[in-house]
């Protein structure tokens, strides 16, 4: 049994080699709704419209991905939200944040605020590990301290089956490989949240593997 095993964390880390050199995918994907209430006497036009508001690509893969960010941000973990009201118009100058629970670890130099842009556009890239698997309140989003995203999925190729140790290696290659390959099931490495560790999920875990993702 030790030698099947083996030889399958050994064929999936070749094949994850493989795909690491495909060119890379496109996160985009449906907008999740959500609701706001605004306060009394605010102009409706000036306030952010949680329907109108999209966060790619955590609306696609209904919840975060958080990584490593040496050498290089994973693509998917490099979020864009554009905040517009309810007549659809972008809002710039608005603050946007992003908090998490205690079950995900953030790398030293992660940034998790910013202003949206004259286009209404935020950026930020979420650098961490560690797993929050349908666990609420997991990773929420607010413009100007109003929530607009509250994802109960948070997750990262940095984990090992007991948590994120801010750095991409054989312990998350093997907790990958027991979801991809069935022996567990699909939680923590299910990153597109479709209920099975597959083909999708290996393309996302590849990149961080094999650049040996890790945190200042």
């Amino acid at each position: 049994m030790q030698t099947y095993v083996s030889r399958s964390v050994l064929s999936l880390g070749l094949l994850l080699v493989a795909i690491a050199f495909v060119p890379g995918r496109s996160w985009a994907g449906p907008l999740a709704t959500g609701a706001l209430l605004l306060p009394a006497g605010t102009v409706a036009m000036t306030v952010p419209d949680p329907p109108n508001i999209t966060v790619t690509p955590c609306d696609a893969l209904l919840g975060v991905f958080l990584s490593p960010n040496q050498p290089d941000a994973h693509p998917a973990s490099e979020v864009e939200i554009v905040v517009r009201d309810s007549g659809n118009n972008p809002l710039p100058n608005v603050t946007v944040s992003f908090e998490m629970g205690s079950s995900n670890v953030l790398c030293p130099d992660a940034v998790l605020g910013t202003t949206t842009d004259g286009m209404g556009v935020a950026r930020l890239t979420l650098s961490g590990g560690g797993c929050a698997h349908q666990t609420p309140l997991s990773g929420v989003f607010k413009a100007n301290g109003v929530t607009f995203r509250a994802y109960q999925d948070v997750k990262s190729p940095d984990f090992d089956g007991a948590g994120g140790d801010l750095q991409v290696n054989l312990a998350d290659l093997i907790a990958f490989s027991g979801e991809f390959l069935g022996s567990d099931p699909p939680k923590c490495h299910d990153y597109d949240n479709n209920a099975a560790t597959n083909l999708g999920d290996l393309v996302m875990f590849s990149p961080a593997f094999v650049a040996g993702s890790h945190c200042p």
